[in-house]
């Protein structure tokens, strides 16, 4: 019986039958299961169509045409980076990723965005470091959340506001969480009120602790006191999250009602000691209110540990207003921290709280009595130092790393503290740094230098690198610390220059 000429089986039984014996002695069958092939001569059509067949077998399905190209979203109005820029992103996502935020800045500050050849990367980085979303959003645009729809691995771009972004009806109402999220960043932006009563209106419905959450997230733009009532609320949701972040964004609240209450719990629950040491009795703010107000969650009735009263403290230190410890001892902040110094025999650790609250609560006064009572021998180490520098303004923070960092003071010390100081530094200090690093009293720190060559390279002012010798001043293990600050300060100068 002939085979049927149109059966998908016989299509390869039938070419490789034709192959073994010959082009010249049999025609080329007809395979009008498999795509067309271009008119050749009967060896080139034979192997053409051989090699679809065997890509539909080793598939599993028929060779055909591909699906209409998808149009993308609307196209974003600012001007792309050049194509120097763009290949320079290419060695930072593959080389150089700790540059990335910087090259990210230098786009935001120029008003562009990244190429969309490069969008599909700053994704795949962006799934890999969250810190860097909002910078990416902002990079890739229109074009970026448009693919985020396509790639489940990129869907966390849904949810980051961009300018561009405006509050839709639609996006609120039957939008995907991410949707919902810009658009009420969006409306944040332009009407807090009106966005706090769209969220007070579905708050109750609203099932799952991480979509209240993030919708929460919005309130950190145009926060003001009429957002305290919704935020006080807030701190009995059943999400420990939930009510953290509320917790968070009520501290950026030093007039409100819940600021009080947090320094009556002070006024209650501390003291200064006869020995002039600060005090605060972790048993009494063992009370339900005090857990409340610091969204921990209620008391247990069984014996609690010591870690626990530690952390029930910590809070109430982190997230009381600061003034209320002048107020409490008779003393400047200098003197609240001397007096928090001298407790920490007792294990509470009120020193690095308040710290921590002077980070939290961003304030730059106590951050420099902070920094005073370090002193020039203070590491600072496990005390946030770099976050209470950038409290201050550039010019007092370089200068009060450069008053502490004395010729005497070790390698290591200098590329610790200066890790930690953020650029771009002030001349003073870059020409202090260049100095030590040409100092001929280097002995055989090598550790330290690597560590200051490090610092210099990310946070000294690129245009510097003219500064420094062709050769390196020494010709053993830290000559290729050196040639990397050279090689990377050149690196950022020219990326300075293609944005």
């Amino acid at each position: 019986m002939t085979p049927d000429p149109l059966a998908a089986v016989d299509s390869w039984d039938r070419l490789v039958s034709t192959a073994l014996v010959g082009t010249s002695k049999r025609s080329v069958p007809d395979t009008p299961d498999l795509p067309a092939t271009p008119e050749d001569e009967d060896s080139a059509a034979l192997l053409d169509r051989a090699a679809l067949a065997a890509v539909r077998r080793a598939a599993g399905y028929t060779p055909a045409t591909g699906i209409a190209p998808v149009e993308p979203d609307s196209e974003d109005d600012r001007p792309e980076v050049g194509g120097a820029a763009t290949a320079r992103l290419d060695v930072l996502l593959s080389e150089r990723s700790e540059l990335l935020p910087e090259w990210l800045e230098l786009v935001a500050a120029s008003g562009r965005r990244a190429a969309h050849s490069s969008v599909p990367d700053l994704l795949d980085q962006g799934a890999r470091d969250s810190r860097l979303r909002p910078a990416l959003a902002a990079a890739v645009g229109t074009r970026g959340h448009w693919l985020a729809g396509l790639n489940p691995a990129w869907s966390y771009m849904l949810a980051e506001s961009v300018p561009a972004d405006r509050f839709s009806e639609r996006d609120w109402g039957c939008g995907t969480p991410g949707e919902r999220r810009r658009a009420l960043a969006a409306l944040r932006a332009a009407d807090p009120d009106r966005a706090r009563e769209l969220l007070a209106a579905v708050w109750t419905g609203l099932a799952k602790a991480d979509l209240r959450r993030r919708l929460l997230e919005t309130f950190t733009t145009g926060l003001g006191p009429a957002d305290e009532g919704f935020l006080d609320r807030a701190l009995d949701d059943r999400s420990a999250n939930v009510r953290g972040l509320a917790l968070s964004l009520l501290t950026r609240l030093p007039g409100s009602a819940h600021a009080e209450r947090l320094r009556d719990h002070v006024r209650a629950h501390a003291s200064a000691r006869n020995d002039g040491s600060l005090w605060v009795d972790p048993v009494r703010t063992r009370d339900a209110a005090v857990h409340r107000d610091l969204a921990l969650a209620a008391p247990s009735e069984h014996a609690e540990t010591v870690h626990e009263r530690t952390e029930r403290v910590w809070a109430l230190v982190t997230h009381t207003p600061l003034d209320v410890w002048p107020g409490l001892l008779g003393t400047d902040p200098a003197g609240v921290l001397a007096a928090a110094r001298k407790e920490a025999a007792e294990s509470t650790g009120l020193f690095p709280a308040l710290v921590n609250a002077v980070v939290v609560q961003q304030d730059a006064e106590w951050a420099r009595a902070v920094l005073g009572a370090l002193g020039s021998r203070g590491s600072g180490r496990g005390l946030q130092l770099g976050r209470l520098l950038e409290l201050l303004p550039v010019g007092e923070r370089c200068a009060h790393v450069g008053a502490v960092l004395t010729d005497k003071a070790s390698l290591n010390r200098w590329g610790e503290l200066l890790h930690d100081t953020a650029g771009p530094w002030t001349p003073e200090l870059s020409a202090r740094v260049v100095a030590r690093l040409h100092a001929q009293d280097r002995k055989h720190d090598y550790h330290g230098y690597r560590r200051l060559c490090e610092a210099a390279a990310v946070h000294m002012p690129p245009a510097l690198v003219t500064d420094l010798r062709q050769d390196p001043p020494y010709h053993d293990a830290s000559g290729d610390a050196y040639l990397r600050l050279r090689d990377t300060l050149r690196f950022r100068l020219d990326m300075h220059r293609e944005l």
